[in-house]
C-alpha cells in the first residue's frame, strides 16, 4: 500500500540552467580531460533493488536495466526528462520514454550542445522527431545525438502494444486511489492509466539510482498528461506518493515540470529532444516490424525485417542499438500474448 505521508514534488516553472552552471560544466570537463590522461574513469555500475514492487513486470525492466548497467550518478543534481509516442491510429503501440541524467556529471554535453546550437539552431528551433523534415534540423540531428552520447545517465523507451489496456490502474489500485487520493482533474480512464505509468516508471527510476539528498527535477514535455494546472498537480502528487512507496533513502527538492519553462537557451528542450526521438523512431519500429511478422512479436528470436524505415528513424534506431556509450539506452516491449496476458521483453533493435 502507497503510505499516506509523501515526499512532495513542488510544482517548478523556473529555467534549470544557470551561469554558474556553465562555469561548474567547464570546470568539471577539464578535470574529466586530465583524468583520463592517469587513470581509468569508467563510471561504475549502480542500481538499487526495488522492495517489494507494485506490478509484477517491474523486476523484468529491473533485470533490463541492471544488464546496461547504468551508471553511479552521485551528483547533486538529477535531471528527469520524458516524451511520448503512438498517439496516431497509424501506430500500434503506445510509447514512453525517459531520459535519467546526472546534471554535472554531463558537462561535455552541455558544451557541446552549446556549439551545435551555434552552429546549425542558431535561430532557436526546436529538434523533433515529427519537426525533422527541414534542412537545418537533418543537419544537426546526427552531431546532437553523438554529443548525447556523453551524457552521464540513461535512456529508457517502453513499447507497449496498445490492446493491452491495463499495466498499472487495476480494480484494486484504481479504486484504492480514487478513494484515498483528492484528484483535481477529472480522468478517463486512458489518460489515467497513463498518468499512473509514467509517474510509477520515474519512481521506479529515482528508487534504483538516486543517491541521499539529491535534487531531483522532473520535466515532461507539453502533453495532454499535463494539459492544464491541475492535471500537473495531480501528477506532482501521484509522483509522490509512488517514490513514498520505492524510495528509502532522503532526498533533497524535488520539482515536476513541463518544457514551457525553457527562457530560450533551450535547455530544456534539447534534453527532453531524445526522449522525443527515442519514442518517435521506435513508435515506428516496432508497428512496421510488427505488421511484417504477422501482427505480434515474438520474444527471444530474431526476426528478420525486409520492409523500409524513413532514413531518420534508420538513424535513430541504429543510435539507440549502440550500447558501448556513456549515455545508456534500453528498449523494453510490451506485447501481447493470448486474449488477457502479456510479456515483456528487451526489444533488441540492432
Amino acid at each position: 500500500m502507497v503510505p499516506s505521508v509523501p515526499h512532495t514534488f513542488i510544482l517548478i516553472t523556473t529555467h534549470l540552467v544557470s551561469p554558474f552552471w556553465l562555469l561548474l560544466a567547464r570546470r568539471q570537463l577539464n578535470f574529466r580531460r586530465k583524468a583520463r590522461m592517469f587513470w581509468d574513469t569508467t563510471p561504475s555500475f549502480h542500481w538499487r533493488q526495488i522492495e517489494k514492487p507494485l506490478f509484477g513486470w517491474v523486476r523484468t525492466i529491473e533485470r533490463i536495466i541492471c544488464s546496461q548497467r547504468p551508471p553511479e550518478m552521485s551528483g547533486p543534481i538529477v535531471n528527469i526528462f520524458s516524451d511520448y509516442s503512438g498517439d496516431t491510429k497509424r501506430s500500434d503501440y503506445h510509447v514512453i520514454s525517459v531520459l535519467y541524467l546526472d546534471v554535472h556529471a554531463s558537462a561535455e554535453w552541455e558544451l557541446r550542445r552549446r556549439v551545435i546550437r551555434q552552429r546549425y539552431l542558431a535561430d532557436g528551433r526546436r529538434i523533433s522527431f515529427k519537426a525533422l523534415g527541414d534542412r537545418q534540423r537533418q543537419s544537426a540531428l546526427v552531431p546532437f545525438l553523438q554529443a548525447a552520447n556523453e551524457i552521464e545517465g540513461i535512456c529508457i523507451t517502453l513499447a507497449i502494444r496498445k490492446s493491452i489496456k491495463v499495466l498499472c490502474s487495476d480494480m484494486n489500485v484504481s479504486g484504492f486511489l480514487q478513494n484515498d487520493l483528492a484528484f483535481e482533474s477529472k480522468w478517463k480512464q486512458r489518460p489515467f492509466e497513463n498518468m499512473l505509468l509514467v509517474t510509477h516508471l520515474i519512481s521506479v527510476l529515482v528508487a534504483g539510482m538516486s543517491k541521499p539528498r539529491q535534487h531531483i527535477y522532473w520535466v515532461s514535455d507539453e502533453d495532454a498528461l499535463f494539459a492544464n494546472l491541475a492535471r500537473s498537480r495531480d501528477l506532482g502528487q501521484m509522483l509522490s506518493r509512488f517514490t513514498s512507496y520505492y524510495v528509502k533513502q532522503e532526498l533533497g527538492e524535488l520539482g515536476v515540470g513541463t518544457t514551457s519553462m525553457d527562457e530560450g537557451d533551450r535547455y530544456e528542450e534539447d534534453l527532453a529532444a531524445i526522449p522525443d526521438l527515442a519514442a518517435g523512431a521506435i513508435a515506428e519500429v516496432a508497428t512496421r516490424l510488427s505488421t511484417a511478422v504477422g501482427g505480434v512479436i515474438r520474444t527471444g528470436v530474431a526476426l528478420p525485417f525486409y520492409g523500409s524505415l524513413s532514413p531518420k528513424t534508420e538513424f535513430i534506431s541504429s543510435w539507440l542499438a549502440d550500447g558501448t556509450q556513456r549515455l545508456r539506452r534500453v528498449v523494453v516491449l510490451f506485447e501481447r500474448s493470448g486474449e488477457k496476458a502479456f510479456t515483456v521483453s528487451r526489444f533488441n533493435i540492432g
